[in-house]
């Protein structure tokens, strides 16, 4: 089995970035000073049950704007964070909270969120109804930018069930929105998928191509999200056409930037392609090491890749470790 068939891509909430969140109004109360990315994702951790609780409870008494506002903001940390559960109880909430006002396009960003968590928990039959509600909804509001979102969804759902020319054709009508709209985040995403569809039919240099497009792409805006994604699809390339050394650098790095991030998901993609890395050149012990790394991180997630992994973890232990 090929690497994009053992790999997921990113989630697309990775689209809710700086020009797609919602403007919150200042709150009451002054938020806590948060001097960094990293202090304000342990001020996150510390407050994500009160926080889902919040979303709920503004959404079942008279607050359902709060409560849509409050999950678009958290979609991002909910997902690269691995808090799938949570993202599904407040994007539920928020879907339902749209409808019952009649607010069409915010009904239409839940059900692209709840989708992507759906797809990230493999249940890609729900995630592929919620992505078709959520096109047509954008389709009636005429917002393009919205219709791209849906169809690289709904591609990635067609990608995980290998139906390669259903994915292609849905990357190919976002990408093409998505540069009439000038997204070139979305765009980044769109080509990075691409990749993914053609390494997963072993056309190794069309892959390549769109690969380092994304890449490129993502650098210029300094999309650090999609340049993770992006490394560890290069990486899955190059090993796959037998150049483990070269895996090994687009890994490590995806692996860097990934840790920065607290992408979860890309952190475990890059040890699992460290791994494959690491096994070709017969190094067993740091094969071994990063599959363990890869299996942890995984589980964690509650991803099925963790299965996959546990596999290779078995074929390797009954390997001998290289001499020194």
């Amino acid at each position: 089995m090929i690497a994009v068939l053992i790999h997921r891509p990113v989630a697309i909430d990775a689209f809710r970035h700086r020009q797609r969140r919602p403007r919150v109004c200042a709150p009451a109360t002054p938020a806590p000073p948060l001097a960094s990315p990293a202090a304000a994702k342990s001020w996150l951790d510390a407050q994500r049950a009160c926080l889902v609780t919040v979303t709920t409870h503004a959404a079942a008494h008279g607050w359902p704007g709060h409560a849509i506002r409050l999950a678009a903001t958290l979609a991002r940390y909910l997902g690269t964070g691995g808090h799938y559960a949570e993202a599904i109880t407040i994007h539920d909430t928020a879907r339902l909270a749209a409808r019952r006002t009649g607010d069409r396009a915010a009904e239409a960003t839940a059900l692209t969120n709840l989708g992507a968590m759906e797809w990230k928990l493999s249940r890609y039959s729900q995630a592929a109804s919620r992505h078709q509600q959520a096109l047509a909804l954008f389709g009636e509001a005429g917002d393009r930018p919205g219709q791209a979102r849906a169809l690289t969804n709904l591609g990635l759902a067609d990608l995980q069930r290998r139906r390669y020319q259903q994915a292609t054709g849905q990357f190919q009508q976002a990408l093409a929105l998505f540069r009439d709209t000038g997204d070139q985040s979305g765009a980044a995403h769109a080509l990075s998928y691409l990749g993914l569809t053609e390494l997963g039919q072993h056309r190794y240099q069309q892959a390549t191509g769109h690969l380092r497009q994304a890449l490129a792409l993502a650098r210029q805006n300094g999309d650090r999200p999609v340049e993770a994604d992006s490394l560890n699809g290069l990486g899955e390339v190059f090993t796959a056409t037998g150049q483990p050394g070269h895996a090994h650098v687009q890994h490590a790095a995806a692996l860097g930037l990934a840790s920065q991030l607290g992408d979860t998901y890309e952190q475990a993609r890059a040890h699992n392609g460290l791994a494959s890395a690491h096994n070709v050149t017969n190094d067993s012990d740091q094969a071994r090491h990063h599959w363990q790394e890869a299996l942890s991180l995984y589980t964690r997630l509650g991803a099925p890749e963790a299965d996959q992994v546990r596999k290779q973890l078995a074929t390797a232990a009954a390997r001998p470790s290289r001499p020194d």
